[in-house]
């Protein structure tokens, strides 16, 4: 079975090019798909050279001439059209903001085109984002907009333990004004939806989390458990039918997710995700776009400018995102098929 994979380049002033030519130079990844590049071959080919990487690359005017490209020979680039960016790594800069843009909605519609069957992205820098102009909060935020969906999020994965996180980035103050009952149903509905539709499963278990100490305890630290997060459960369950736990304590719901007693568990906001996730193997952390026509994962770490071009950057995190692409992609075209 013949997979086409799309790689944006990520934020030159990052390790994102970094991680992506050595995940690229695995022999174990190319045997099992085809990858094209989007990005700039004379940057990507300079920091081969300087990585001491034997990588050769071929520049294509097209996806279909990119995907044609023998098995294991030349990597395909697929050239930006932005110029590349002469800023020093390390910092954030426009140039940056605007080739890494570039580079994931290129990518994103060669998906949605059928060109490509999945997308795997390497880190981007939301201040480098902003300086060019763009006011996109991350890149699941570029995909929801490609797909044109009313629902879209981030399934953030470590074994055992799924999270669909509600508000993303943006700061806690305005992620808690964004929690009212419709909109917390809604996010109920895309975890039932994607646990379905990404991960196959016919009847997941799905917990929300609870916002405050102990869920509120009755209401004794907090009430928004019994005016929001308990009427939203019950939305869900009345319109969609998705039957839902919670609102569940949120220091023992996540350990239990760990566990696997929950297919997914629903954060409120940012850190209350991120935290149990970065405790668990960094090298195993992915996450995987959801409620749109995209199947994209992605590497569970940012830009990481301090560490840029100094030979620090693992990229073992990337290859795990990698892999987990071809193998979502090749059940997703079995399932197609059959």
């Amino acid at each position: 079975m013949e997979l086409n994979i799309v790689v944006p380049q990520g934020d030159l002033g990052g390790i994102a090019p970094e991680v992506l030519l050595h995940s690229l130079g695995k022999v174990s990844l190319r045997e099992r798909c085809r990858p094209l590049v989007v990005g700039h071959q004379r940057v990507l080919e300079d920091l081969a050279k300087t990585m001491g990487l034997p990588m050769e690359f071929c520049a294509v005017s097209s996806a279909k001439e990119g995907f044609q490209t023998p098995l294991l020979g030349p990597i395909p680039v697929l050239e930006l059209e932005v110029p590349v960016p002469n800023d020093p790594p390390g910092r954030p800069a426009a140039g940056f903001g605007m080739a890494s843009v570039e580079a994931v909605l290129r990518a994103a519609s060669l998906c949605l085109d059928g060109s490509a069957d999945a997308m795997v992205t390497p880190p981007v820098h939301k201040e480098s984002m902003h300086l060019a102009g763009y006011p996109f909060e991350g890149q699941t935020q570029m995909l929801g907009e490609a797909c044109r969906s009313r629902r879209y999020g981030m399934l953030a994965c470590v074994d055992q333990l799924k999270v669909l996180v509600a508000t993303r980035h943006m700061a806690l103050k305005e992620a808690l004004q964004r929690l009212e009952v419709r909109f917390v149903a809604k996010q109920i509905r895309l975890a039932h939806e994607a646990a379905r539709h990404s991960l196959g499963l016919e009847n997941p278990r799905i917990a929300l989390a609870g916002l405050n100490p102990h869920a509120g305890e009755g209401g004794a630290f907090g009430k928004e458990e019994s005016i929001i997060l308990q009427p939203a459960i019950d939305l869900a369950a009345e319109e969609w039918g998705f039957q839902t736990a919670g609102p569940a304590v949120p220091d023992v719901v996540f350990s239990e997710g760990v566990q696997g007693k929950w297919d997914i568990v629903i954060a409120l906001y940012h850190d209350q995700a991120f935290l149990p996730l970065k405790m668990l193997p960094r090298e195993k952390a992915y996450t995987i776009f959801v409620g749109g026509n995209i199947l994209r994962t992605s590497p569970m770490h940012g830009a990481a400018y301090d560490i840029a071009r100094t030979g620090k950057a693992d990229a073992a995190p990337f290859v795990f995102a990698f892999e987990q692409a071809i193998q979502l992609a090749q059940k997703q075209k079995s399932l197609t098929s059959a």
